[in-house]
């Protein structure tokens, strides 16, 4: 919903007053009293407890999985929302001043944003049973669905909390600018000032990791691997769980869990209640300035030829909320997801519940405001014709762009360390929780404003203005962009150079972009055989389309092994090795090689490969879309009723899309993939589509005194 209100206060000057309010709902409530009847226990006979009923006040039953059981095996699942009530609401005001004196043109403006987010709440409230098969299960039955009927299950989950997860934030910009005429000059200059809030909790339900405080120290025990018999490698049915404090041995599924009672399971965390710590958990930044300037000469006076630049700063004041929300409601203490093994559904409430190092989120602290430095420089001339050709150089800088990394990602080489060696079989390494850099947690995903980018590209255009039935136009665009990343949270590397392992063209960098569009009133027929049926069937026709040439994107290339060997031990990952040029020259690629396959090598053990981020390209498209459609009109030009024929890829031309990148090596070093370097996808086939509507034009128009002139609308 938006309303405005404009007001001319005198020839020179206008004020013009706005305002939205906005709301995209995720709406899963129930529309009827039965409506949840399926999923409901009491409805499906279903009388089990749980740990948290106030979680689970609808009473869902549980979800369910039935690992083992052959071909595609069933779930019982539910979004963790259920019932979702979700969505954003957003309200802007807007205020601009328009200023019109001598030569100068002011403008002066404020527009206000306030946010509401939520996801709604999520969590696994209504417990989760694993039936699968487990041989050390002394319940096994040997079958999943006998497992379920029996009521004995593997293992058995349940969230400890759910949050509501909802967050606000608001934006206040002021902008002042001028345009300045001085002859055969103009100038565009202003200023623009961003005050704003990071993404904030409004219920203060939250928790945050922060580097500061954690303390190593602190870090909880876990049980180890240990073996009832002094064989090593330990005999699968004597593998047990080890209390390294006291070396007593325990059933096997405690591996990796916490001892009981040692250390903190919350080391490090921070509640958005804790007032020592910034809102939000980021600190407010403080005022941003985003200048902005431009030019435009004519040269010779003429209107005709034109030299125009620019430059200017640009902010991301509001971020997707996504990005900073997501996650900590459900970092502990607020949400724990604590575990029941071997258990039956009679006595699975009476037993020890077993918890495990989780993953968290984290934010910086100090973030600075995502930035875009803009410029361009570019010549016009009207060459006549109705026709003008522009050549530009246009670049942008992006700086503190929103990334990720991984903190508690082990080293490279870690699981080679001696120290490293599971006890119980030495020729193996230790779960990665055990020799994390952040003992007691899992992966730590750290959300901070540290990526950059750069766009640079040479823009030419021609186009023709519509006149005598004909318009067109002609651009060309021959660009370059780089990243470390090309979304929002993009991976960094923790141990690899972001140069070597991020920096590259960006996922949606197109070397050449050609684009024609066109628009033509066809000849009326009428000119040269003049009736009734020649006017309605064949005058009043046009046609219009756009022809794409595009490059296709950049890509990388992955690595797996069949042997699943470990070749890094840790680390930001792996990479196959380049050994030659992998793109192929235009000629050579085919459908079953779009690259150079032999270009790529399996690492050694240790090596985590050279090939860099991007290594070819895909294939572009082709592309022609056309229209063409007709007014028939009814007692007059004010009615009429229009017909529409349109058509994308026209020609039917197929459009190659996908490839294969997932090189696959064997012991040996061969490569076995099959597709590898394979079309495998193709852009969409032609498609067409008709369409017929009716309009009209209304010829009354109201009186209106420019002089007491206030505007309002809806």
């Amino acid at each position: 919903m938006q309303g405005s209100y404009t007001r001319i206060i005198s020839p020179t000057l206008v004020n013009e007053f706005a305002a939205t309010y906005r709301v995209l709902g995720e709406i899963g409530a129930a529309t009827s009293d039965n409506n949840f009847d399926p999923v409901v226990r009491s409805k499906r006979g279903i009388t089990l407890s749980q740990f948290n009923p106030n979680l689970n006040p609808l009473g869902f039953i549980p979800n369910a999985s039935f690992g083992g059981v052959p071909g595609t095996a069933p779930t019982i699942t539910y979004d963790g929302r259920t019932p979702i009530n979700a969505g954003d609401t957003r309200f802007t005001f807007t205020n601009n001043l328009s200023w019109t004196r001598g030569s100068h043109a002011f403008k002066f403006g404020t527009y206000i944003e306030r946010n509401l987010a939520s996801e709604g709440p999520r969590s696994n409230f209504g417990g989760s049973f694993n039936f699968g098969r487990d041989t050390n299960n002394p319940l096994e039955s040997g079958y999943a669905f006998a497992n379920a009927l029996l009521g004995n299950f593997q293992s058995y989950t349940e969230s400890s909390g759910r949050t509501a997860g909802r967050g606000k934030n608001y934006l206040f910009d002021f902008f002042a600018q001028d345009t300045w005429k001085i002859k055969r000059l103009t100038l565009d200059y202003g200023l623009r000032l961003s005050y704003f809030s990071p993404w904030r909790l409004r219920d203060k339900e939250g928790a945050v990791f922060a580097l500061e405080r954690y303390d190593r120290s602190k870090a909880p025990v876990l049980y180890r691997p240990g073996c009832a018999s002094a064989t090593n490698p330990c005999p699968n049915a004597d593998l047990r769980a080890l209390n390294p404090l006291n070396n007593q041995l325990l059933p096997r599924y405690l591996i990796g869990a916490y001892v009981p009672n040692t250390g903190n399971v919350i080391n490090g965390m921070v509640l958005a209640t804790d007032d020592s710590y910034p809102d939000g958990f980021i600190e407010h930044e403080p005022l941003q300035f985003g200048p902005r300037f431009g030019f435009a000469y004519d040269v010779f006076g003429d209107g005709k030829t034109a030299i125009r630049g620019g430059i200017g700063v640009t902010k991301q004041t509001i971020p997707s909320s996504g990005n900073y929300l997501g996650g900590l409601h459900s970092n502990p203490p607020l949400q724990f997801n604590p575990q029941v093994f071997y258990g039956s559904f009679d006595t699975f409430l009476n037993s020890g519940t077993v918890l495990f190092p989780g993953n968290l989120l984290s934010h910086a602290r100090d973030s600075k405001t995502p930035s875009v430095y803009n410029y361009s420089l570019s010549i016009q001339r009207d060459i006549g014709f109705n026709t003008v050709v522009e050549v530009a150089y246009v670049g942008n800088v992006g700086r503190h762009l929103i990334m990720q990394r991984n903190l508690n990602t082990i080293p490279y080489g870690a699981r080679f360390l001696p120290a490293n060696a599971d006890p119980t079989n030495t020729s193996r390494a230790l779960a990665d929780n055990f020799f994390r850099p952040f003992p007691g947690y899992g992966d730590i995903t750290y959300v901070e404003n540290s990526g950059t980018s750069n766009y640079n590209a040479l823009q030419t255009s021609v186009n023709r203005r519509f006149s005598r039935g004909v318009q067109f136009g002609v651009a060309y665009t021959w660009s370059k962009t780089m990243d470390y990343g090309s979304s929002d949270r993009s991976t960094l590397p923790m141990y690899r150079p972001y140069q070597v392992w991020s920096y590259g063209e960006a996922s949606f960098d197109q070397t050449h972009v050609f684009v024609f569009n066109y628009t033509w009133d066809l000849p009326k027929a009428s000119r040269v055989w003049d009736n009734r049926l020649a006017r309605v069937l064949f005058d009043n026709w046009q046609a219009s389309g756009v022809v794409a040439f595009v490059s296709g994107t950049p890509f990388g290339v992955g690595i797996s092994t069949t042997d699943n060997a470990d070749i890094t031990g840790g680390g930001d990952g792996v990479r196959p090795n380049l050994i030659a040029a992998a793109q192929l020259p235009g000629g050579d690629r085919t459908f079953d090689r779009w690259f150079n396959t032999a270009a790529f090598a399996r690492p050694a053990r240790g090596d985590f490969g050279n090939a860099p981020k991007v290594v070819a390209r895909g294939p572009g498209s082709n592309n022609w879309d056309m229209s063409l459609f007709k007014n028939i009109p009814v007692k007059g030009e004010q009615r009429y009723f229009q017909f529409r024929y349109e058509v994308y890829n026209l020609l039917n031309h197929t459009q190659f899309q996908g490839v294969d990148t997932g090189a696959r090596f064997d012991p040996a070093g061969n490569q076995v993939n099959t597709r590898f370097g394979q079309v495998i996808s193709t852009r969409p086939p032609r498609v067409m589509q008709f369409a017929l509507s009716f309009k009209f034009v209304s010829l009354r128009q109201p009186y209106i005194d420019a002089r007491k002139f206030t505007h309002f609308s809806f």
